[in-house]
């Protein structure tokens, strides 16, 4: 077998005709979260952009679904009525999606970047509400059983 990091010249080579090496390899990667920070709506687009032609170079797609737009330019009250926001692409060969609709975050809705919990309006009192969200996803996500503090002690 060759090692495929050593460089050698083509006259010297043998040639192989063994089908050994003709496997098919599955490829299956996952990527975490990806953060676009801009300034201006026309930054995003072409971040956007940018990403769409690296999925399409690379073989992988982004659940499109799942993006979340955060905002802090946008007139968002507490009671109004959340419109998405509207996306164009450049033209490209390699991009699918030439036009996405993103739904913005309410301005009371706490968010999580880079470990760190934010909210847009300013206001402490989401801790406490994302404290009781956590510990409630928290419960319910372990099996049903009690809790002695018999069992709890050394």
């Amino acid at each position: 077998m060759l090692d495929p990091y050593i460089l050698r010249s083509l006259e010297l080579l043998p040639t192989v005709t063994n089908d050994a090496f003709n496997i098919e390899i599955n490829n299956l990667v996952f990527m975490d979260n990806s953060t676009l920070i801009s300034s201006s709506k026309i930054k995003l687009e072409h971040m956007l952009s940018i990403t769409e032609e690296f999925y399409a170079l690379n073989n992988t797609s982004a659940n499109h679904q799942k993006y979340v737009l955060i905002s802090n330019s946008l007139l968002l009250t507490t009671t109004s009525t959340i419109s998405p926001v509207e996306f164009c692409l450049s033209l490209s060969s390699l991009i699918a999606f030439l036009l996405y609709l993103l739904p913005p975050i309410s301005i009371t809705f706490s968010f999580q970047f880079l470990g760190v919990w934010f909210n847009i309006k300013g206001s402490r009192d989401f801790v406490k509400k994302q404290i009781a969200g956590e510990s409630d996803k928290h419960g319910r996500s372990l099996p049903h059983k009690w809790y002695l503090d018999t069992l709890q002690k050394p």
